[in-house]
């Protein structure tokens, strides 16, 4: 098995010592094709759908498809039904916070800062570090998070995603498609507001989850006059096993590191240009 690797030997050393440990801890066959991704910045792969396209790494052998059904969402189900259940009181507490903190832009590594200005977030989770003050705020949010464990309901972000009034996110690929993203929308206003994954748009419809899978060529508008809101959230692929979501749980801390310095390398790279 030839484990995935960016040529930058302390990093690559790494990886292979992330893989022993995993392997010790959750067995060869967890670690098997979590060791077979590949990471799209640092070697070339090809996919099973040739329309996706992460830019980050990419694991093998998950179902590709644009849009999901939260019946085809396996373990997720269970998490989007009590979002869907809980809607009124999230969108009722969320109305009251205070967003002059929404952040701007979102870090990406395939859409020009730039150019999203316009998209706003607030993070109650961040880089898998709660922001515990802002849940306090929202409680009816706060039990679904506090009921899930990241095999359901994952741990790396989880935050108020606001579209204001003209803001267009360009068309674009997500980083990896070991996880699903999911829309639950609170504010969709009439007009064209709208959501296009592969080749397909639809509206959001307010307490309905949105799920895609954002390796697909994806963009978002509103061409209306008021902003829309939504909670963005990301849900491990339903055909990973617990197991091989511990591996890459074990992968957090290294992951984040690399792709932090990649995104400066970019930005610096961005600055010259």
């Amino acid at each position: 098995m030839k484990p995935m690797k960016t040529g930058i030997g302390d990093v690559d050393r790494m990886i292979q010592q992330v893989l022993t440990e995993a392997a010790n801890r959750f067995g060869a066959a967890a670690v098997e094709r979590i060791a077979a991704s590949k990471l799209a910045a640092f070697e070339p792969d090809t996919f099973a759908d040739a329309r996706q396209r992460p830019t980050w790494v990419h694991t093998p052998g998950l179902r590709a498809q644009p849009w999901w059904t939260r019946e085809q969402c396996g373990r997720l189900t269970e998490m989007i039904v009590a979002f869907e259940e809980s809607f009124a009181k999230i969108r009722s507490e969320i109305l009251n916070l205070d967003t002059s903190a929404a952040t701007v832009p979102y870090d990406h590594l395939s859409v020009d800062p730039e150019a999203i200005r316009g998209w706003k977030n607030l993070f109650f989770i961040g880089d898998y570090k709660p922001n515990d003050d802002l849940l306090a705020k929202v409680p009816s949010l706060k039990a679904i998070v506090d009921r899930f464990k990241v095999e359901q309901l994952d741990r790396f972000e989880l935050f108020l995603s606001m579209l204001e009034p003209g803001t267009h996110i360009p068309a674009h690929f997500g980083g990896g498609n070991a996880k699903l993203t999911l829309h639950m929308p609170l504010v969709i206003p009439e007009g064209d507001c709208a959501l296009r994954v592969d080749d397909e748009t639809r509206r959001w419809k307010e307490g309905e989850m949105a799920i895609f899978d954002d390796t697909f060529d994806h963009e978002a508008w509103n061409r209306t006059g008021q902003r829309r809101a939504v909670i963005l959230l990301k849900g491990y692929h339903p055909d990973l096993t617990v197991e091989e979501i511990g591996v890459l749980e074990m992968f957090t801390p290294l992951h984040l590191q690399v792709y932090r310095q990649f995104l400066k390398q970019k930005e610096a790279a961005r600055a010259k240009a």
